[in-house]
C-alpha cells in the first residue's frame, strides 16, 4: 500500500507515518518545506499541492488544521480554525481532480472529531448515525466533513475520522496534563459527570490504517469502545500515578475565563461508540483508559 499523508509533523500525522511505515507501507508526506531537509510540495493558503505526490497512491490521508486546544478561540482563531481546514481539503482534492482518472488514489481520508455531536448530549450513546449538534465545534466538523465528501465527485471513497481524546504520554492532552497530576494538581472538571470518549494513540493509528484497508466509507469513530465520566478518568490517573484525586476545577470561573472553549471542549460530554469499526472486526489493544495509562505512562 502507498500512503501520502498531509499534516505529518503533527501529533497524529506523525506517528501515522511511523505506524504505516512500521506496517510496510510506502509512505509519502505533503509540507510547506519549512524544515530545512523538506522540499516544498504543499500550500493550501495558496491551493497549491504537486499533484505528482497523489499520483498512483492507493489512498490520501489529510490531516491538516490549527489545532483545537491551541489557543483560547477568539472569533479570528475560530476562523483560522474552519480555513486551515477546509482550504487543505479543497487543495488535495483539487490536486486529485488534475490527475487522470486510472492515477488517482481509491481513498481519501480526512479528519474531523466526535465535536460533530454537539457539546452536550447527556447520556445518550451515540454512534455514526447520530445527528450533529448546533454548536461552533459541531458546525466545523459538519463542514469539514462536506469538503471532504466532494471527492466522491471524481470517484474516490471518502472517510471522516471522528476521532475522540487521543491519549499518548508524549503529546496531546495526556503528555500535558500528567505533569500536573504528578505535582498533585490534576482536578476533576466541574462535577465530573461530563461523558469523555478516549482513544490511545497506538489504537488511533491502527485504526486509521484499518480504515483505508478495510474501504470503510463515511464518517467513522475513532474512539474505544469503553467511554467514562471524567470523574473516573481523574480518579484513574491520580491513582495510577499515586497522586491526591481532591481538586476541582469549578466550572464558572473555567466557563468565564475560557469562554467557549471551556463549554464546548473542557466540559464537553459525548458518550460516542466506534460501532462502525467494531462492525469491521478492529480489535483494539487499549479498549479501556485504564489500559491506555498503563501503555502511555508506564511505572519507572
Amino acid at each position: 500500500m502507498r500512503l501520502v499523508v498531509s499534516g505529518a509533523s503533527g501529533f497524529l500525522g506523525s506517528a501515522l507515518v511511523t505506524g504505516a511505515e512500521e506496517a510496510g507501507w510506502s509512505v509519502a508526506t505533503l509540507s510547506r518545506g519549512t524544515n530545512a531537509h523538506e522540499t516544498p510540495n504543499f500550500d493550501p493558503g495558496n491551493g497549491w499541492v504537486d499533484e505528482k505526490v497523489l499520483a498512483g497512491a492507493d489512498a490520501v490521508v489529510c490531516l491538516n488544521g490549527a489545532g483545537l486546544f491551541s489557543r483560547p478561540w477568539t472569533a479570528s482563531y475560530k476562523a483560522n480554525l474552519l480555513s486551515s481546514r477546509l482550504s487543505s481539503v479543497k487543495t488535495l482534492i483539487d490536486g486529485i481532480g488534475r490527475l487522470n482518472p486510472h492515477e488517482r488514489p481509491s481513498h481519501f481520508v480526512t479528519g474531523s472529531a466526535i465535536g460533530y455531536y454537539g457539546a452536550n448530549r447527556g447520556d445518550r450513546v451515540l454512534d455514526e448515525t447520530d445527528s450533529p449538534g448546533d454548536d461552533f465545534l459541531a458546525d466545523l466538523c459538519v463542514q469539514w466533513e462536506a469538503a471532504g465528501r466532494e471527492v466522491e465527485k471524481l470517484g474516490v471513497t471518502h472517510s471522516a475520522l471522528r476521532t475522540g481524546l487521543v491519549m499518548d504520554g508524549r503529546g496531546g492532552m495526556l503528555g500535558l496534563l500528567k505533569h500536573l497530576y504528578r505535582f498533585g494538581l490534576g482536578t476533576r472538571l466541574g462535577d465530573g459527570q461530563q461523558w469523555m470518549s478516549t482513544i490511545s494513540l497506538r489504537d488511533h493509528v491502527r485504526a486509521t490504517l484499518h480504515v483505508i484497508e478495510h474501504e470503510l466509507a463515511g464518517p467513522v469513530n475513532l474512539t474505544s469502545p469503553n467511554p467514562l465520566r471524567n470523574r473516573q478518568w481523574h480518579e484513574l490517573l491520580a491513582k495510577h500515578l499515586h497522586r491526591p484525586a481532591f481538586l476541582v476545577a469549578p466550572r464558572p470561573v473555567l466557563t468565564l475565563a475560557l469562554g467557549d472553549f471551556a463549554k464546548q471542549a473542557a466540559f464537553a460530554s459525548q458518550r460516542v461508540l466506534p460501532d462502525k469499526l467494531v462492525g469491521s472486526g478492529f480489535e483494539f489493544w487499549d479498549p479501556t483508559v485504564a489500559d491506555i495509562f498503563t501503555q502511555a505512562l508506564p511505572s519507572k
